[in-house]
């Protein structure tokens, strides 16, 4: 598994690129509110659930699939670590 720095790069780019539709939101925090700020929707949440599960080898079941697993990218890194056994404040400062 990625080191938590490198999981949040990923994710953050992932997101960035392929959603991120207002430039004023970059570089993307690890603590915004992708839900509240509309950069996710359903669809788009949908979209981030088949790239976990692609990139991760995660499956997102339907319990899975609740805005506080996708809230953030702090949020979705907590989800894969917990799926995959890791410790989500392992090499990262979340402040």
């Amino acid at each position: 598994m990625l080191e938590m720095t490198q999981l949040e790069a990923v994710i953050k780019d992932h997101i960035s690129r392929e959603f991120v539709q207002d430039a004023a939101l970059l570089p993307l925090a690890n603590e915004t509110p992708l839900l509240e700020t509309g950069i996710l929707d359903s669809l788009s949440l949908l979209s981030v659930m088949v790239f976990v599960r692609e990139r991760f080898g995660i499956v997102v079941h339907d319990v899975d699939f609740v805005p506080e697993h996708f809230a953030s990218v702090n949020a979705i890194c907590a989800f894969i670590c917990a799926r995959t056994g890791e410790t989500a404040a392992r090499g990262t400062d979340h402040e």
